[in-house]
């Protein structure tokens, strides 16, 4: 640890001299308001250093109770990278004018609150980890520049973000709150008997980039028999619909939001920020969406209960109907408890019994979705097929995105459900390698990770941010020396994502940057998709 004239004497003494000479940096500088830590100095100027930037709590000034509980914590952990990230985007955009470099980057945090180990916040002090490209002219250190991006840029983005006197406080409390009510409300849905919740007023349509709701959209409303009310811990009672565990189909005509509402159901296994629209459509934190992924690989998946002798399913390409069926089958495997189909995106196999080719051997979800519910995995169904809605426990007519009970005489399937047998993965079937690093995994986008020169699409995994993409390429690779038999797949992917989160929250940890910790269970849905995957059965 050195002093913030040391700092300087250092630039000084390394002025216009050759840029790897940045590399005298690498050390924990204390500055006047804040410690500046250099983890990576980048070997030229084409490269990017990886930084830190630690206030402590007493200059921070962010009160014990905006991070006393867990959904606090991470909803101001949250809120700081987003407030970070936007005054990195206005002060440290581009270069500093007559160098090259000088850009500050942290990663953009989307709709959703996730926990994000950029920002690390204890009760000595908040921590920021991000990235800077050191300035340079003509591939030589300029010590004006670098003085420039510390005390000028990094320092305004400091005092913008890693305050509490910079913040609103009814805002910064809007947020904690909203978040806090959220999880509350999800950690009710089991005891109330219900599987999803979505408020009254709820505006469920997006803007085609995602980033908002759309303009002029029709807020979400229900009929009063639907209703039901939680009390919050913060502000008024919270009312909408609640959606019973068990076999809920969602039936309306096209354009009606069917879909729409499924789609915001899924997402809402996570928090959303005030002003999304969907802060309070929740649904059960394990909660899986499953559409047709025909040509997908699968690795001796147990879909007996789908399949007449289908116990252990063994294919490369997968038909239309299996690869849905073996994919619900992976999610309840990996702790899933509610299973959300839509018909747009299913084979009519999956739907409803007496499809043109259909096999005798194979049962529809619908036959099976009342005894799903006993079992203990809800599944809520968007279909238009009579077959399909006469065996729901419970019909919802939506139209313009208003709910009301449908009038239906239902008769419940009496296919019986058999929760699928584990799997134990084994990693001596993937190549992770790439180049020439021996274990290369990434996030390629959204939903595709590459595990060595294999990439691996996911289209319905939870997955939302590339920070957690990231995170689940980053789990995949500790994944590897976990994945010999001996554990499940669920205990695999569970144990790498806290091996993860430790090493992040690790006292002087520099990693983490990119990492918005997803759930086990998407960590699993790449695995399970790996064509190379081998998985042992001990039934």
């Amino acid at each position: 640890m050195a002093t913030e004239e040391v700092l300087r004497k250092t630039l000084k003494n390394a002025d216009g001299k050759p840029f790897v000479k940045y590399k005298g940096l690498e050390n924990n500088f204390v500055l006047e308001d804040f410690e500046i830590i250099f983890d990576e100095i980048q070997n030229d100027r084409m490269g990017h250093t990886s930084m830190r930037v630690r206030v402590p709590m007493k200059r921070a000034g962010f009160p014990e109770d905006t991070h006393s509980t867990e959904s606090r914590a991470i909803a101001l952990r949250d809120l700081i990278a987003r407030r970070f990230w936007e005054s990195a985007r206005t002060h440290a955009r581009s270069p500093i004018p007559k160098t090259g470099g000088g850009e500050v980057y942290m990663p953009r945090p989307g709709q959703e609150v996730l926990e994000r180990a950029c920002i690390q916040v204890t009760e000595y002090h908040v921590e920021a980890r991000f990235t800077a490209d050191l300035p340079s002219i003509g591939n030589k250190v300029s010590a004006t520049a670098m003085e420039l991006l510390i005390f000028g840029r990094i320092a305004t983005i400091v005092s913008e973000s890693m305050l509490y006197s910079a913040y609103k406080q009814s805002k910064l409390y809007n947020h904690l709150f909203t978040v806090e009510n959220a999880d509350y409300i999800r950690s009710q849905l089991d005891s109330r008997g219900l599987t999803a919740f979505i408020a009254e007023g709820s505006i469920l349509p997006r803007r085609e980039d995602d980033l908002a709701p759309m303009t002029d959209a029709v807020p979400f409303g229900c009929d009063p028999s639907l209703m039901v009310e939680f009390e919050v811990p913060n502000g008024e009672p919270v009312r909408g619909l609640g959606i019973p565990k068990g076999f809920t189909a969602v039936v309306g005509s096209g354009g009606s939001g069917r879909s729409t509402l499924v789609d915001a159901l899924f997402a809402g296994v996570y928090d959303h920020i005030p002003g999304d629209g969907r802060e309070y459509v929740i649904s059960a934190s394990d909660a899986s969406f499953v559409i047709d992924e025909r040509g997908r690989p699968v690795n001796t998946v147990d879909v007996s209960a789908f399949v007449e002798g289908g116990s252990k399913v063994q294919t490369p390409r997968s038909s239309s109907a299996m690869s849905q069926f073996a994919s619900v089958s992976e999610s309840i495997e990996t702790g899933s408890s509610l299973v959300i189909v839509d018909e747009e995106y299913s084979h009519p196999t999956v739907i409803r019994r007496g499809f043109p080719g259909t096999s005798s051997r194979e049962t529809p979800l619908s036959e099976l979705g009342h005894s799903m519910g006993e079992s203990g995995v809800s599944l809520i169904m968007v279909t238009g097929d009579e077959s399909a809605v006469r065996s729901a426990d419970l019909v919802l007519m939506i139209d313009d995105f208003r709910v009301v009970r449908a009038d239906v005489e239902c008769t419940p399937g009496r296919a019986v459900f058999a929760t699928p047998a584990k799997r134990y993965p084994v990693s001596k079937g993937m190549s992770f390698e790439k180049s020439r690093k021996e274990v290369s995994t990434s996030a390629v986008s959204v939903r595709t990770v590459e595990i060595g020169e294999q990439k691996v699409d996911v289209p319905m995994a939870g997955l939302f941010d590339m920070s957690q993409t990231r995170a689940v390429a980053d789990a995949i690779a500790i994944a590897k020396e976990l994945m010999d038999g001996s554990r499940s797949m669920l205990d695999v992917c569970t144990q790498a994502i806290s091996q993860m989160k430790a090493e992040d929250s690790a006292q002087d940890s520099g990693t983490g940057m990119h990492h918005a910790y997803p759930r086990p269970m998407d960590v699993a849905a790449v695995l399970n998709r790996h064509p190379g995957l081998l998985v042992i059965r001990k039934d």
